[in-house]
């Protein structure tokens, strides 16, 4: 216990111990100060005269700083002049005697006229974590924040940890490391070019990302792809329309033409060229000269195309500019004109010959060789020879023949009804002529081949009612010959086959859809073995294909039931003009011979006409005395038609 002295007026502080003694023979009050569980800075004794409160003196209280609880007396004395009535009052103080007050209690008590008097006050406070800085609640709230936690206190480094560690506005007077940025619309991005504030946490309105090329737009900031092709820089890296617009870069167009890539809408990019294309033409015939459209462009669309448009028919040799005007329906020239300033050939008339064999002789197929030089093929055996205005027949060749070729020396292959071949060569009418079997029943509707130029060898390729493609090499001279194989077999009536070589062959007829019989065409394999259906875009038609010509590997021609006549031009099938009769009706074209794009000639069911189509409209090229069949020839100056009662008829200016 410490003692100290309050004199009235003057104070005195004197320790002296712990002793409880005052000063003999003077009355005196003595006042115990105690308080418990914590530890004020500052302690003060106040005593007022209650009769005169001008009367008043206060002093320090010496308290030991490491004590928890303690009790301190304090000894007043009498002085001149005041009362006998004093109030006493004890404070303690945080910090310093200049700090808030923590505890205080105030009592009343008569000073005595002798001896000593005792008074006792008891303060309380509470300084749960033991940092100094006491709780703040009333009626002495001190200055500590959380008084569970002795890091937590006035006086503290504040931290940014989300915690007023100091007790002092927040975190705000934190050492500030975190930069902020204004983010006036909300995205996540802030403003760089914006006023930046630090501070422990993200201010209203404020992000911690900046980049935001523009704060107006909520779509437009850092982190994303560029979403739209407007002008606009949606990802602030820089460059407006990047990414997958790539707005700017140097392109091509899909025509060849140099440009750079610019929006085509909100959604997409395309390349913007000033340069003009043009047209380019391709040579497809082979003939050294070009006239097939390739479209427009700034670079050739394809290999070998060329500015220059020098032939009027893309599917024939015989005619592009700087040739000879010939008598064969063709403009040979490509001067816009069909055989003009060749003389007498308007006139030109087609021979017309009759019952060769007999009236009842029927032919279905004819193979032209060289110019007037060929064969006619036909039922009850009936195979003829003709070389110019000779006509020889064939004494020994039986079979119901329905297809027929010719090599380049004269030898004919035919085809029967009953699936069959048979050969012979001119010289040899009145010889057996070779027979063999295709190995399958069924009849050999179509007939095609092609002669090696290094040996003798005959490939030859048929088509069957069975859906049967079937390939033969003969070997003209040979001792013996193969077997006949099967390369496919379709789920079609197969009608007629036609190319230039194996690679380019078509192969037509009809399928069966819903019970009905339905065009169809299957192309040969490049490679491989699969024979591929053509989609001919004629789903409306019905009846068969029944028959095909192929003049370049890119143009085609078939022609069949219901007055049917497609281009295969480069891949694409296209319908052609529809030909009709006397009376309206359309008829179904038998038979089909081309020699351009220009120059078509078909037979048909409802007239006995020769039809021509000059590639935009059909004409009358002359009338037959009998229903014709077949057709054949060596070229657009020698055309052949064929069939009932012995009937051809040649057209060879």
């Amino acid at each position: 216990m410490r003692l100290f002295q309050v004199g009235v007026l003057l104070l005195t502080l004197a320790l002296s111990g712990c002793k409880t003694e005052t000063p003999a023979s003077a009355p005196a009050l003595r006042v115990f100060i105690t308080y418990a569980t914590f530890r004020p800075k500052c302690l003060t004794l106040t005593v007022v005269d209650v009769h005169d409160a001008s009367h008043t003196a206060s002093g320090a209280v010496p308290v030991d700083e490491e004590r928890l609880s303690d009790t301190r007396l304090g000894v007043i004395q009498d002085h001149p002049g005041w009362s006998r009535d004093l109030r006493v009052t004890a404070v303690a103080h945080e910090g310093s005697c200049a700090g808030p007050v923590i505890a205080s209690q105030s009592a009343e008590a008569r000073f005595p006229t002798r001896d000593v008097t005792d008074l006792g006050l008891d303060l309380r406070a509470e300084d749960l974590d033991g940092d100094g800085a006491f709780a703040a609640k009333p009626p002495y709230p001190g200055t500590d924040c959380d008084d569970t936690d002795p890091a937590i206190h006035p006086g503290a480094t504040e931290l940014c940890d989300g915690i007023d560690n100091n007790c002092v506005a927040g975190e705000n007077d934190a050492p500030r490391e975190t930069p902020f940025w204004p983010d006036a619309d909300a995205d996540g991005y802030g403003d760089d070019g914006g006023p930046r504030v630090l501070a422990c946490i993200t201010p209203t309105g404020f992000t911690t990302r900046g980049g935001d090329c523009d704060d107006t737009a909520g779509d437009i900031h850092p982190g994303q792809a560029e979403f739209r092709c407007d002008g606009r820089d949606d990802n602030c890296d820089g460059v407006a329309d990047s990414d997958g617009f790539s707005v700017g870069m140097a392109c091509t167009t899909p025509l060849g033409c140099s440009g750079v890539l610019a929006c085509a809408g909100p959604s997409a990019s395309a390349c913007a060229s000033s340069e003009q294309p043009v047209a380019y033409f391709a040579d497809d015939d082979g003939d050294g000269e070009a006239g097939q459209s390739v479209g427009p462009g700034c670079m050739p669309p394809e290999p070998g195309a060329t500015r220059e448009d020098t032939d009027c028919d893309e599917g024939s040799a015989l005619a592009r500019q700087g040739l000879t005007e010939q008598c064969d329906r063709l403009d040979n020239d490509c001067n816009g004109q069909t055989d003009d300033g060749v003389t007498g050939c308007a006139s030109t008339a087609w021979d017309a010959r009759e019952e060769l064999g007999d009236a009842s002789a029927r032919f279905d197929a004819v193979a032209v060789y060289s110019r007037r030089h060929g064969w006619l093929a036909g039922v009850a055996s009936r195979v003829l020879h003709v070389e110019d205005d000779a006509v020889t027949p064939v004494t020994n060749c039986e079979g119901e023949w329905k297809s027929a070729w010719a090599a380049s020396n004269g030898r004919v292959f035919l085809g029967s009804r009953a699936g069959r071949f048979a050969t012979l060569r001119p010289g040899e009418e009145a010889e057996p002529c070779e027979s063999f079997s295709s190995g399958h029943a069924g009849a050999i509707n179509g007939l095609v081949g092609f002669e090696s130029p290094t040996d003798n060898i005959v490939t030859l390729y048929a088509v069957t009612s069975q859906g049967r493609v079937l390939r033969w090499r003969y070997d003209d001279g040979g001792a013996t010959q193969e077997q006949p194989t099967v390369l496919t077999e379709v789920a079609s009536n197969l009608r007629a086959i036609h190319g230039l070589d194996e690679t380019t062959l078509l192969a037509v007829g009809a399928e069966t859809v819903d019970g009905q019989p339905r065009p169809v065409a299957f192309r040969a394999p490049t490679s491989g073995t699969t024979w591929t259906k053509e989609e001919l875009g004629v789903s409306d038609a019905t009846g068969f294909l029944n028959d095909v010509r192929v003049l370049t590997p890119r143009l085609a021609y078939v022609a069949g039931d219901g007055a049917l006549l497609l281009e295969r031009s480069r891949d694409t099938w296209t319908r052609l003009p529809t030909l009709t009769v006397t009376g309206g009706a359309t008829p179904d074209l038998r038979a089909l011979m081309a020699f351009g794009r220009t120059a078509l000639y078909a037979v048909s069911s409802e007239v006995n006409d020769v039809h021509f189509f000059n590639g935009s409209t059909w004409s009358t090229a002359t009338q037959s005395p009998a229903t014709l069949n077949a057709l054949g020839g060596s070229g657009p100056g020698d055309v052949w038609a064929t069939g009932h009662r012995g009937t051809l008829l040649r057209w060879t200016p």
